[in-house]
This record gives C-alpha cells, structure tokens and sequence, in this order.
C-alpha cells in the first residue's frame, strides 16, 4: 500500500514539472526616476490579479536586473515592486503561448515620505523585503499546515536551514536568539519559540545581525558575528498556554510516558516536565526537553552552561556539565530514564528579563561491552581484549537562574548562575587477555571494580557591554566568569592476572584508589575601542584569569581483616597548583573600504606555583612573552596570526602510577615544559541573496614547539605504559567548507542541496618502546544532502558521507592504516489520505576499520504511521517499529597513533511501539497536530 501511494506521488510529481515547464517569463531593470540608478535587490512579487494570490517572487540583482520564469499563462496577473524608502510600483500583465515572454526595460520607482508598510496593501505585501540590515518575512506569504510550528514557517523561508535538532542558520550565518515582538522570549533560547509557538501567530519574521554579540567581541567584523531573529505575533494571541502528554508501550517490556506543560502570559512563562522511559533516550529527546521546557540557554543569557547532545544507532542522549541526564552514553547499552523540572521566564520589557530552573534526571544503564586493542610493531601484532560486563546509575541536579538588563539602548548586560550535582555508581566485571601474533597468548585475567563518584559544579558569568552615545565607534565591555568544580571518585579494583611469558606467574591488585579533585577558575575581562580617525581605531583588551587546582590521590590496600586501610604511599600524592595569568593586546586597526587591517602585540604574564609530595621543592613558573598578533579583513574574508604560550595541564604532571586498568597504566611528569604555538586561520564567508546560496570557508594550520605528546612503552606481558613528554615539530592543519544552495520561489515544491567536506593533516612525533618516528594522519571527510518538500505532501531528506583516514609512518617498524567510512540516511514523509501521516527513514553506515570477523557496516530501519484524531485532531496515534529488519549493531572502531580499537556493546533490539499522544495549543487558535515528529533517532 505504501509502496502504491509513493509511486503515485512521484508521478504526481512529475506532472507537476512538466506542467511547471509549460510557462512564461518576464524581465526588466529597476532603476529610481531621480538618478536613474539601479535598485538592487528589491522585491519583486508576481499575484494572481483576481485574488492576490502569491505565485512566486524574485530580489533583483545588484545592477537592478530581475528575471522570474515559470508564470502560468492566460491568467491576468500583477508583479509588484517592493523597495525600501520607494513607493510601490505595480504592473498588471498576461502571458499567452504566443506572447510568453515579457521584458519591462523602464520599472522606475518614486520616493516615499512614509514608511513602505503604511501604503503597500494588506494583500499585496511582498513575500521578502531588504531594510538596510535588516531581512523581513511576511509570515501570511508563506503556506503552511494548520498543524505547523514556527519552525515549519522558517523551514520555508529563503536563506533559512534547520536541522533536526532545531538549530538555525540564516545566509550561513548560525542563530544566536529569537526575539518576540522585540523582547526576550523563554530565555532568549531559539528552540523555545520556534518548537512551541504555532505558526498562524506569526505576522512578520525579522532577521538582522546580532549587535549584542558585536559589542561583546569588541571590533566591527560582522563575519564573526551570527543572527538574530524578531517574531512579530498577531494581536490576540499572546496569553494562552500549550503542551503535550503521551503515553506508550511495545514489545520486549518497552514503554514511555511524559507530559510538558507551558503557561505564558504576555512576558510571564512557566514550563513544568516529566517523563520516563526505557528506549535509550531522555524523555523529550533533547529537541523537546531543552527547548520547550527551555532548559537550555544561548551564549547571551548563560553562557557558563555547556550542554551536549549526541545521537547514534543505539539512541540519543543529554549531559549538562559533563553529567548524563538520559538516554544512551558513548559506551552504549541499554538505559531506563526519568526525570522531572520546572522552568520560570519573566520578560516584563524590553529592557528586563529574568529565568529560573531546575531539572532533576535519573539514568540506569545495563552494559555489556566488547573491546579489541590491536598495537602494531613491526610485524609484531598484540591484541588486548576485554568483556566488560555491569551496570552504570547516574543521578542529576541542575539548577539556573539569570538575567539580562538592557537600561538604555547603548549598554548590555546579562547576569547567570548555575550549580549542577552528579552522582554516579558503576560496576565493572572484565574478562581480559593479552596475545602475541607471534609468542602466543601473554596473560590472562579478571577484573572487578566499583566506581562511586561525586560531582559539583557552580558557574557564574556577568559581562556588560556599552556602546558611547557621544563618539561613533567608542565601546568597551566587562566580563567575569567564575567555575567551581569539586568531583571525587572512589576506585575499588580487585584484579587477578595469569601471566604466561615470559615467565609463568600471577599478578594481583587490591586496593582502594581515593580521586578528590578540587577545581576553581576565574577570569575579569576588559576591551575597548577608541576610534582615532575615519580610518583608524584603537583596540586595547586585558584579561585576568586565576586558576586553582588540586588533586588528591590516596590509595589503599587491604589489611588482615579485608579492609582498605594500608597506604600505599607509592601509589599516593598530593599536588596543589596555584596559577595566575594576565593577557593584554593593544592593536591599531586601519580601515579603508572594505579593507581592513590590525597588527597587534600581546603581553603574556604567567605564574604557575606547584607544590606536591613527588617535589623536592615547589615547581615554580614566572613567564613574561611579548607575542606578535595580526588580523586581516576583506570583505568577507577574514585572515588571523597569533602566537601562544600554553602551560601543561596540572593533570599532566602528577607523578604518580595509575594502575586501575592494570593493561593501560599512565603517569605523570613534573618536567614538562610550557609548549610554543604559532596559530594562522583563515574564514570566508559568501552570501548570495538573490539565488539564496551560502558558501563558507575556513580552516587553520598549527605549528608546536614542545607539544606534549604520550611516550609509550609496552612490555613483553602485553601492559601499555604512557608518560607525557615534551617533542618539537608537531603540525596540525585543517580545512572546512559548506555550500548550500535553495530554491524556495515556488511554495509549492521546495528543494535544497548542500555539500561539503573536512580535511585534515596532523603531523606529530611518535614516540614508541623508546623509538623515535615520525606519523602523519589524513582525515579526509566529504558530505552531500538533499531536501525537497512537495506542497507539504511529500518530504524527502538525504544525507551521504564518506570520509578517508589514512596514516603513514617515517619507520618500517609500524605499519601504515588505512580506513574507509561510509554514512547514509534517507528520510520519506507522505501526508496522505487526510489525517494519516507515513514516516520512515533509513541508517546505513559502513567502517573498514571494524575487524576481528564482526560485520563493518550497520543498517537500521525505522518506520511508522501517525493518525489524528479527535475533536480538532488534538489526539495523535503513533504505530512505529524500531529496526525491521534487525540489523542494528553498536560496533565502532577508530584508529590512533600505531593502535586500532574496536568496540561492540548490546543494543536496543527491534521493538514495535504505540503510542497516544495528546496536544494542547494557544487557546484562541486551531488546535490541529501532526507532521514529522516521530522518527527520534
């Protein structure tokens, strides 16, 4: 049956081209009666004369010329010339098989006293208008499905991309806000609004660059800046509540449920959540969770949060802060989730706004983990394989609260605090064993351990940002950032290891390994501006960053009695490391046209006091460097040179064996020394608005002078010991682009493509068993996707990506590696009959580098049905399997330095799922559901 549909709405389709070929076009020049200049890029709509109608529209190009094709014939129809400060000029016409082609040479515009929008008619305002900086969409112009959400409309928009996690980008440029009648919304989060908000509320989208952001960057180059968004409603709308609830089950003991409730009233707003279940994902998924219960926030309201979210075959997942919140981990498994929380915004103007929010979030994951190490010396080849089998329980807290202040139009200022508690327990059972390509097998053994581990983080930030009103270009800006971080870990091993050569033997551990961690960073930030002449601005900016880190490691081995109670002193220490910096830079930036540039120098003061056990007396560092700095700009192409002196990570320098893997075993190394890096980058950035094409471009070469790379020694018992130590001449280059290219004119059938690639060139030092070589890894990854949407009938999305890394060795000792990988994903979404909506999407991945007989590619295939129903199609019943035809696989493999790890862990298995899902809009508007919200992975 879905079969017959799909071809049936292919045909269709091609009808529809056909028929889209068999038309007229017309063309001409505009130009303004009073200079006779060209006027590039307005407006220019073509209406049905009859009903006004939008047939399709069109932006001149910059010397004023426009050509629209594909205008049906004999129907009277009407193009309108929209231009801002020009009255609008309007031309009735007809085109006929014999005349199908017209060209007006004369369109001539007159200036307007009054603003465009006072005398354009309500019917006939333009899809697109051009203000200065400013891009606005008239959202009436745009067709969309009574169910659609402002995200749809932006879908629409020319110039507009939204991926599946909802992130925005405008001309190529990312979305850093959205704004609702000019105040801050939800937190000034995007996803907030463009998830939550109905699109039949929406009168006008404005688009413009971030300003906010400018001033907190603190020079004038716009190519480092993103966009923000400005969502005028219809009046009437703007009290009401909204939100969900569902429920569902399936096979195999699968379940969910959850429910999302948000009040807003003119500027007040509260979002209320829960949700539970047990299909490897966090309750909402993070696309509904974070954005519309507004738990996430943007750079400009809380820019001390670090949230992530990572999607793969085996499921979705959420941290905040480095804590697991739901869903599957990187390591995979089977998770049940839960959690609750509520969140508060308060916007009472323009100039004030205010959040609150707490989240609690509990996730147990069953984990079963196979792992396959190879390490490659000469024709020697040593495997080192682990079965890991235990579960993982993770508890979380986060709680937010912030503001933004706005006291006049000229200053900025934003005002965050966050505290995030994370609880952990894991165990561990491995089964491991260690084997010589050549000698045989070298040991065998088991490994139990407990893991108990507490995290606590506190984060605050404030900055103010002020811009003069008496002098053009004066601004300075403040900034304050403070991060607490205290985590402590218990680490329990009891390990027994049966060692065959080269001599016949037992190893054992037991001990009790103690981790407090202690952490405190704080930085105070100034820049400022002085603009000395038309051409010339002074630049001047200084931070302070003071930093405190501490690490006490105590271990323990057992006594008589089975308790942990003998230090181990050798396997003990203390290190306590206090760091102050101060980095200042002056630059003179010359402008002329579009011709700008700043050489700088930078003063670096660094003061690094360390105090440990291991030290015979405190490591003392006092470092004074004068750094040059330079920065070019051209158009949009921006050219940046810097140098810099990175001290070693505390981390890095505790002399002291970690043995909790007793095949992987680091230490530390107080000699380090501090490493040179010479940094050149390179950003381009190309926008075509008429053709609604976007091209960007950038990349960056490193050079390091001693780079901290790992010193390797791996013994005859197959046990790999690491050390970090100083090498010279490592290079790091990279390169990325994107292109994308939209055809939006026609509402009616949109289509998009885009591509791009990653290259990458890594040259280091390899260090190995005390022999120096030298390897250069290529990494080189190519991407194309495709969207199309038929009318809001039929949507289709794919996405392929191949990539190559390759790495190549100065010694004959290693052997060179070579893997492929291959990603597909194809999407088809069909809307018909009415109130039926059939969903399904494919996964195909391919990675030459997975060995060991287990397959190398991946195929997973998840489909579903939705049907609506009930009084205004509130009620959404959703039939969906996971999986058809069984073959997802949580296999994964990667290569580094002379290594090759393959990883293999249990997987969600294929499961069909119903689940009823209850909507609630804006009062006052159609409360009418559905559309392509199922597919979660």
């Amino acid at each position: 049956m879905f079969m017959k549909q799909l071809i049936k709405t292919l045909l269709l389709l091609f009808f529809t081209i056909q028929a889209f070929s068999q038309s007229g076009s017309i063309s001409g020049k505009i130009t303004d009666t009073s200079y006779k200049k060209p006027q590039g890029y307005a407006t220019i709509t073509v209406f049905k004369a009859l009903d006004t109608s939008i047939v399709t529209y069109r932006l001149s190009t910059p010397e004023g010329e426009f050509k629209i094709p594909g205008l049906p014939l004999n129907i009277p129809l009407r193009f309108l010339v929209s231009y801002s400060g020009f009255n609008t000029y309007r031309k009735d016409f007809m085109l006929t098989p014999e005349t199908s082609q017209l060209r007006f040479d004369s369109v001539a515009l007159v200036g307007a006293n009054s603003d465009l929008m006072e005398v354009v008619v309500t019917a006939e305002r333009p899809p697109v208008m051009i203000k200065k900086d400013t891009i606005e969409f008239n959202a009436t112009a745009f067709k969309t499905l009574p169910n659609a959400l402002v995200e749809d409309l932006l879908k629409k928009l020319p110039g507009v991309q939204v991926d599946r996690d909802g992130n925005i980008m405008v001309n190529g440029k990312p979305v850093n806000r959205i704004l609702v009648d000019g105040k801050s919304f939800f937190g000034d989060d995007p996803k907030m609004a463009t998830r939550n908000l109905p699109a039949n509320v929406i009168e006008k989208v404005q688009v413009m660059d971030d300003k906010e952001e400018l001033l907190r960057n603190g020079d004038d180059n716009l190519n480092n800046v993103g966009k923000v968004v400005n969502i005028t409603l219809k009046k009437g709308v703007k009290k009401g509540w909204f939100g969900k609830m569902y429920a569902g089950a399936g096979t195999t003991g699968r379940y969910e449920a959850g429910g999302i409730a948000n009040i807003y009233r003119d500027t007040f707003q509260v979002s209320v959540l829960g949700y539970m279940n047990n299909l490897n994902k966090p309750g909402f998924g993070y696309t509904e969770m974070m954005q519309a219960g507004g738990f996430d926030r943007t750079r400009g309201s809380s820019n001390s949060n670090s949230t992530s979210v990572w999607v793969n075959g085996n499921g979705s997942g959420l941290s905040i802060n480095g804590i697991n919140f739901g869903g599957s981990q990187s390591y995979g498994g089977i998770s049940t989730s839960k959690g609750a929380g509520f969140n508060l915004n308060h916007s009472p103007n323009a100039k004030r706004s205010f959040y609150g929010q707490y989240f609690y979030g509990t996730v147990n994951i069953d984990r079963i983990s196979e792992s396959d190490v190879k390490q490659f010396y000469g024709d020697t080849v040593i495997n080192n394989s682990t079965l890991l089998n235990g579960g993982i329980v993770n508890h979380g807290h986060n709680f937010g609260v912030g503001a933004k202040f706005k006291p006049d139009s000229l200053t900025n200022i934003f005002i965050n605090a966050s505290y995030t508690l994370g609880l952990g327990n894991e165990d561990r059972f491995s089964n491991v064993s260690s084997l010589n390509n050549k000698l045989g097998q070298l040991s065998v053994g088991n490994i139990i351990q407990n893991n108990q581990s507490t995290l606590g983080i506190y984060r605050q930030g404030f900055s103010l940002s002020h811009m003069s009103g008496t002098k053009k270009g004066r601004r300075y800006s403040i900034s304050h950032n403070l991060d607490h971080n205290n985590r402590t870990t218990d680490f329990i091993t009891e390990s027994v290891t049966n060692v065959m050569y080269p001599a016949a033997g037992n190893k054992t551990i037991s001990q009790l390994r103690k981790d407090h961690i202690p952490r405190t960073d704080a930085s105070l930030g100034f820049n400022y501006t002085e603009p000395i002449s038309k051409k010339l601005n002074l630049r001047v900016n200084s931070r302070y960053e003071y930093g405190r880190n501490k690490s006490d490691i105590t271990t323990f081995n057992k006594n008589s009695f089975e308790e942990y109670t003998i230090l181990n002193s050798a396997l003990s220490s203390q290190l306590n490391r206090i760091s102050n910096r101060i980095n200042s830079s002056a630059g003179l930036e010359f402008k002329w046209k579009d011709f700008a540039v700043t050489p700088g120098i930078r003063a670096l003061w660094q003061n690094n006091n360390t105090s440990a056990l291991f030290l015979k007396e405190p490591l003392k560092q006092d470092l004074f460097n004068l750094l040059p700095a330079l920065n070019i700009v051209y158009k949009k192409l921006n050219v940046n040179y810097d140098r810099g002196i990175v001290l070693p990570g505390y981390n890095y320098l505790i002399a002291v064996t970690d043995n909790t893997n007793p095949y992987f075993i680091t230490k530390g190394n107080p000699d380090l020394l501090p490493s040179t890096r010479d940094n050149i980058s390179v950003n381009w950035y190309f926008n075509d608005t008429k053709k609604s094409m976007n091209f960007g471009l950038n990349g960056a070469v490193t050079f390091s002078k001693n780079d901290v790379i790992q010193s390797i020694i791996l013994d005859n018992n197959g046990v790999q010991t690491t050390t970090p130590v100083n090498a010279d001449g490592s290079t790091n280059f990279w390169l990325n682009y994107n292109l994308n290219r939209q055809y939006k004119n026609n509402q009616k059938f949109i289509f998009s493509w885009n591509t791009g690639a990653y290259y990458q060139l890594n040259r280091s030092p390899l260090l190995f068993n005390a022999e120096s070589s030298w390897q250069n890894t290529w990494n080189l990854q190519q991407w194309n996707g495709v969207r199309l949407n038929w009318d809001d009938k039929f949507e289709w999305n794919m996405d392929y990506s191949i990539g190559f890394n390759f790495t190549r060795y100065s010694s004959a000792r290693f052997k060179n590696l070579d893997v492929t990988t291959h990603d597909f994903s194809n999407e088809f979404v069909l809307r018909y009959p009415k109130h039926v909506i059939w969903e399904t999407k494919i996964n195909y991945s391919y990675n030459g580098n997975i060995g060991g007989g287990l397959p190398k590619d991946q195929l997973r295939w998840n489909a579903g049905i939705n049907f609506t129903m009930l009084k205004d199609e509130v009620g959404v019943l959703s039939l969906s399997v996971f999986d058809i035809l069984k073959r997802n696989r949580n296999i994964s493999a990667n290569v580094n330095r002379n290594m090759i790890t393959t990883t293999k862990g249990n997987v969600l298995a294929q499961y069909f799922m119903a689940t009823f899902t209850y909507n609630i809009r804006a009062a006052g508007m159609k409360k009418k559901v559905g559309g392509s919200r199922l597919l979660m992975f």
